[in-house]
């Protein structure tokens, strides 16, 4: 169990998260998100919601019965203001992404996408209404940090090389007390001229037309969001397209046999035979 020591500012912690999921084929096998696993074997308090509503935090029955700080990392939901008017100092949130560059739901496998060579890790106050629009308090020192190997990091080794960065910057921020006001907030650089947005990734993004997207833009996508697809239709005869799937191990000289074969046309590809 987590207990206050004289080093530390935190008297308890609490966790919150989303709920087990069915998963496989059938749907037979349950998965807990690995947050929680860790959470149980400290002894910490555990709450699991995929909504607000209806719920509200755990009251302690002391002079001050409710938290003090909300701390969201990759949480996927808007902690609603309600909320954080409870928390004597709202919240924090760690964003793997240099701010304003790439807020959103999904900023890691963006950085993929969109060929980035450097990357950074944010930390922000929580906004009551909107996504990575608090004030930064901290963040990695311009220009980033190299991204190794850019063209062939896959997302699961970016979220490796940020998470042990977030974390430190986090167990500073509240250490130094940054979450108090008033807070020395860093500028926002808004004159960049590379800035993009990080949406949620959809399924539709999976599925690739050779005709519309650039062979660096297809690699970027399967190491981000992989594994893809592509959809064709057979010589004379009609009927639906097939759905083709491609290796995630696929590379450069794969995708140009494949665009030669199926043409740079609009139309679907065929398949003879």
């Amino acid at each position: 169990m987590y207990s206050k020591t004289p080093q530390t500012n935190v008297a308890s912690i609490d966790v919150v998260t989303r709920t087990d999921k069915r998963s496989g084929r059938g749907l037979k096998v349950i998965t807990s998100p690995p947050i929680k696993t860790v959470a149980q074997q400290l002894g910490l308090p555990v709450h699991q919601i995929d909504t607000f509503r209806g719920w509200s935090p755990p009251e302690y029955g002391s002079e001050n019965p409710y938290i003090n700080l909300v701390v969201a990392v990759s949480f996927g939901l808007l902690i609603p203001r309600r909320i954080l008017n409870l928390a004597r100092y709202g919240g924090l949130n760690v964003h793997p992404s240099m701010l304003p560059d790439l807020p959103g739901a999904a900023p890691l496998q963006w950085t993929i996408i969109h060929g980035r060579q450097t990357t950074g890790v944010t930390v922000q106050t929580l906004h009551p209404s909107k996504f990575d629009q608090g004030v930064i308090l901290d963040q990695t020192p311009s220009p980033g940090l190299t991204i190794p190997d850019p063209d062939h990091i896959t997302t699961k080794e970016l979220l490796t090389l940020l998470a042990p960065v977030g974390a430190e910057m986090l167990v500073n921020a509240i250490r130094n007390k940054l979450y108090i006001p008033p807070y020395e907030s860093l500028p926002r650089r808004e004159n960049g001229t590379n800035l993009a947005t990080a949406p949620k990734i959809t399924s539709e993004m999976r599925t690739i037309n050779f005709a519309k997207h650039s062979d660096s833009e297809i690699l970027g996508r399967n190491r981000a969001i992989g594994p893809l697809h592509a959809f064709a239709t057979r010589d004379g005869l009609s009927g639906d397209a097939v759905r083709l799937k491609l290796s995630t191990d696929m590379c450069g000289r794969t995708l140009c046999d494949l665009a030669k074969k199926w043409g740079s046309s609009g139309k679907r590809p065929t398949i003879n035979g």
